[in-house]
């Protein structure tokens, strides 16, 4: 038992001096003369006890004053003792639904082990404790609000399930903050297993956080890379496999191209080792899948697909200091797998090949990149298509030609502050024009393709407009290759847009059932592609197969980390975390009690 105002307890001493001196003292009364003192015997008794400094006798209304001042102080030192449990008074649950979730090392698997223990600890709930729930995905999602509902947290809870997403905690734990931080006694507690990031830009305030490990065990396979690039011998198919344990395995790799076995082969792979493999492949091949046959502990990183389409999947590196329009724009797209940075590496500067298929400059200008295609926003540079001659502020849209990368793209509406004056370089083409000079511009080479945007997105109202991500699914059809087939590979989790002609539907068909999409602008967002395997895509007649896969060595590596990197500081995970309960309010009512007692014993005496 510990108090959490010891100081109160230094009261006892003198208000307890006070109540034996009071019975120690005099009381001074009016002498009165009686014909004889036989009337009154027992008055003698209470003559003798208020002599001055006569020897302290025993008094049971002494003894309950005594007592009752007792309980009165130590009520207000605020007992507590320590009790096992999650909550606290006010309690955030942050439940992870990454793919290493779905790790089955903990029976039936991380995730279902993770809500038995909110479950737990919403039956276990005192009457005034309130509760919310996070599920940690590729975007934060509150389940139920802060609240004191059991029954129908409950319900949510049951309804909750996991994806084979690849996720971070930082955003969930930045809202988890957001409910709690201003409150004394928060709890933001996080069940999850853990990851070797390093959460930043995060507070929790007057919260405390509570780590909970989930996870047991590190044994897991995982193919980790899948490809197809042409070589001088024509199309090679690459896979790799990585053993992430630290047991021997010997696992069966499958290659499948368009349905039909092309290569099988079993091997044996040491604990922390990777193993790899190439293939050639047919030229006519559109898909290539490989499956790893292994009784491991996570079986969404068992398999991978891959599109022999140079439009189908795109790598995108944006430079940029900070543009949330852009970024989720690109990210929308459902070919584009999205990277950022400040600057341009250095091994994806100059000519050659380089790990990225398009290269967006936002305000930075343009530099000589090894990508084979270029999108620039009002920064133009020495490899640009254009040259820099001033700003200009204001511009207004004059014209425009009739070229695929506008098609789609109102510009006519589009305020623009100030945009960059150029001149246009040999073998570039002004698609649309300002009455101060060139707007938009293009240029194809046969190893690169450019296009120029003589502003930055901040700097005009484009992100407001409808065509803004209509304009850039053009550009990434220009610089990357419009994909030909009717196949596309995607993380899951991850939303895109599919476009959707005036008129028609667009529907998600799944193992889990068909889900009709909600159309707005011509724009169908897709958010519910988030497990391994296949889908359909319909959008009126026309029909797309979209391929899942999940390749993350972060997902892949299950080993349960042991704390959580927070910007303040270490969450050590606790194996029984605890909870201080006070019970001061019943000691008051004990104190009540015994004045009753006092009060009843006096009154009988009188």
């Amino acid at each position: 038992m510990s108090f959490q105002n010891p100081a109160a307890l230094l009261w006892l001493l003198p208000l307890w001096g006070v109540i034996i001196a009071l019975y120690l003292l005099r009381m001074r009364r009016r002498d009165v003369q009686v014909p004889a003192t036989f009337l009154w015997p027992e008055r003698v008794e209470e003559v003798r006890a208020n002599a001055l400094f006569q020897r302290l006798r025993f008094n049971w209304l002494m003894v309950l004053q005594l007592l009752a001042v007792l309980v009165l102080v130590v009520a207000l030192a605020k007992p507590q003792t320590r009790q096992a449990g999650l909550t606290g008074d006010v309690t955030v649950f942050v439940l992870d639904g990454s793919a290493s979730m779905e790790a089955t090392d903990v029976a039936p698997n991380r995730f279902a082990a993770a809500k038995d223990q909110i479950r737990q600890a919403i039956l276990g709930a005192r009457a005034g404790d309130r509760m919310a729930l996070i599920q940690a995905g590729t975007t934060p999602k509150v389940l139920f609000p802060l609240g004191n509902d059991p029954s129908r947290q409950l319900r949510i809870l049951d309804a909750t399930t996991g994806s084979d997403a690849e996720i971070s905690l930082g955003d969930s734990l930045r809202l988890a903050s957001a409910l709690v931080s201003g409150l004394d006694g928060a709890r933001i507690v996080v069940l999850s297993d853990g990851g070797d990031e390093k959460i930043a830009d995060f507070a929790a305030g007057k919260a405390s956080v509570v780590y909970r490990k989930i996870g047991a065990s590190a044994e897991n396979l995982g193919i980790t890379a899948l490809g197809v690039s042409e070589t001088g011998r024509g199309p090679q198919a690459f896979v790799a496999v990585q053993n992430f344990g630290s047991r021997q395995a010997f696992p069966a790799l499958t290659l499948k191209v368009d349905g039909k076995v092309l290569d099988s082969v079993r091997f044996s792979l040491e604990g922390g080792k990777a193993w790899a493999r190439t293939v050639a492949v047919p030229p006519e091949a559109r898909l290539v899948e490989a499956s790893l046959d292994i009784d491991d502990a996570l079986a969404a990183d068992n398999i991978a697909y891959a599109i022999q389409d140079p439009g189908a999947s795109l790598r995108v590196l944006l430079v940029t200091r900070g543009n949330l329009f852009l970024e989720r724009g690109l990210a929308l797209d459902p070919r584009v797998t999205l990277d950022k940075a400040t600057e341009v590496p250095k091994g994806e500067q100059g000519t050659g090949t380089g790990t990225y298929d398009l290269v967006v400059f936002d305000g930075t200008p343009e530099t000589p990149v090894k990508a084979r295609g270029v999108l620039t926003f009002g920064a133009a540079g020495p490899a640009s298509p254009v040259a820099a001659v001033g700003r200009v502020e204001r511009p207004r849209f004059v014209d425009r030609a009739a070229n695929p990368l506008l098609e789609g793209v109102g510009l006519e509406s589009v305020f623009v502050e100030r945009m960059e004056k150029v001149t246009r370089r040999p073998a570039a083409v002004v698609v649309a024009e300002a009455n101060q000079g060139p707007l938009v511009v293009t240029r194809s080479r046969p190893v690169k393709k450019q296009i120029y945007v003589a502003f930055t997105p901040m700097d005009s109202d484009f992100p407001l407009q409808v065509g803004f991500p209509i304009f850039l699914a053009n550009a990434l059809d220009f610089l990357g290759g419009e994909s030909k087939g009717n196949l596309l590979a995607i993380r899951p989790g991850q939303p895109f847009t599919v476009p959707v002609p005036e008129g028609q539907t667009a529907k998600l068909i799944g193992e889990r059932g068909t889900k009709d999409l909600s159309v707005k602008s011509g724009i169908a967002t897709v958010r519910d592609v988030d497990r391994v395997g296949r889908y359909r895509l319909q959008v009126g007649p026309t029909e797309k197969t979209v391929y899942a896969q999940l390749r993350s060595e972060r997902e892949s590596r299950i080993r349960p980390s042991d704390s959580l990197e927070l910007q303040a500081g270490t969450v050590q995970a606790l194996n029984s975390p605890e909870r201080f309960t006070d019970f001061w309010r019943p000691l008051l009512l004990i104190c009540l009690l015994v004045l009753s007692g006092e009060w009843w014993l006096y009154a009988r005496r009188s």
